[in-house]
């Protein structure tokens, strides 16, 4: 027979014993990364740009790491991402002046070439007279004609065939005309030693500007998580997202000011601006006033937008003078005008 509920034992059954209490298992807690950081402070496009803000970031991180928590985007990572990606902009310009350079001792070695062909071509004459024949077709004068070859890889084939023509035919040969298979050799070796000096300066400007494009990639990622990781470390109103030059989420402010502005006369009517980083600027709006000519303008008008620091304008009437001026913007407005500079268009 079951006991009854008053014997003393109805109160000893699993339901009602003791139990160690279990704590609810909560999702640790992680800020999320604020989109609204990434908007209004973006990455640069601009090299020029982005080495500037890179730099503005690495003086903050240099003296605010520690207190804000920076641990991945450091002022030594980011220091050492801008110094490769300069290095390589500087390795890729070295690489495009070689070039030019190397072109310009084949274009030398090409003119010393064809100076022994235009001898070589009177030696023939004197040999087999002015109309192209048999003889001419041999020594590798092609396509019917006695003349020098208009270009430098017909020049360049026509050198060989000179030189295995009077290596030949040695009773052809003239030191006197300067016409010899020697001369012929020598001036051959030249332009086949410059074109492979261009070639390899070329394939080494090749991979100079792939190193180039791909170290400012990895800067730009750089820049982008340091302010993603900012992002995760300061609320969207804080102000000392503007110790690293940046502009706060929550109130952007309007850049400092371009305190430095160039004017160049480029030729043609047209004008080359160049100027300084503002902090926090994602813009620049660029305005002329010309101050002499036919049509003088009243005060400043629009020229245009840049991201980068520099742009060229076109259109202006040569003699002219055009005072011009810049102005930085972002979300948070317009910042002061740059100083005005006044130049004379050519």
């Amino acid at each position: 027979m079951p006991p009854n509920w008053d014997e003393g034992l109805w109160d000893q059954g699993p339901w009602d014993s003791p139990s160690t209490p279990v704590s609810p298992i909560l999702p640790t807690k992680k800020r999320k990364i604020n989109h609204h950081t990434k908007s209004m402070n973006p990455t640069p496009d601009d090299d020029e740009v982005l080495e500037a803000l890179t730099e503005d970031l690495a003086d903050g991180a240099h003296d605010h790491e520690v207190s804000v928590g920076i641990k991945q985007n450091t002022e030594a990572v980011l220091r050492a991402s801008l110094d490769a990606a300069v290095a390589a902009k500087q390795l890729h310009a070295a690489k495009d002046v070689l070039v030019n350079e190397k072109y310009a001792l084949l274009h030398t070695a090409d003119l010393a070439g064809e100076t022994v062909l235009k001898n070589c071509r009177l030696r023939m004459v004197k040999l087999y007279g002015g109309q192209h024949n048999s003889n001419w077709e041999a020594a590798g004068w092609t396509n019917n004609s006695t003349a020098v070859p208009d270009t430098q890889d017909k020049r360049f084939s026509l050198l060989n065939s000179q030189k295995n023509y009077f290596t030949s035919n040695p009773a052809t040969e003239s030191v006197d005309m300067d016409a010899t298979a020697a001369i012929c050799a020598a001036a051959h070796i030249a332009i086949s030693n410059a074109r492979a000096a261009v070639n390899t300066a070329i394939f080494n400007q090749t991979n100079a500007k792939a190193a180039h494009k791909d170290a400012y990639k990895s800067l730009r990622k750089r820049v982008r998580g340091f302010i993603t990781e900012l992002g995760t470390l300061l609320a969207d109103d804080d102000t000392r997202y503007e110790l690293f030059g940046l502009n706060v989420p929550a109130n952007p402010t309007a850049p400092g000011g371009i305190n430095g502005l160039t004017a160049t006369a480029a030729g043609g009517g047209d004008l080359h601006l160049q100027w300084l980083y503002a902090t926090r600027m994602t813009g620049t709006r660029l305005l002329t006033k010309r101050t002499t000519g036919a049509t003088i303008d009243p005060d400043f008008i629009n020229a245009g937008t840049a991201e980068g620091l520099e742009k060229t304008l076109t259109g202006f009437t040569p003699g002219v003078i055009v005072e011009v001026k810049a102005i930085p913007y972002n979300d948070g407005g317009d910042g002061p005008d740059s100083p005005v500079a006044s130049v004379t268009v050519t």
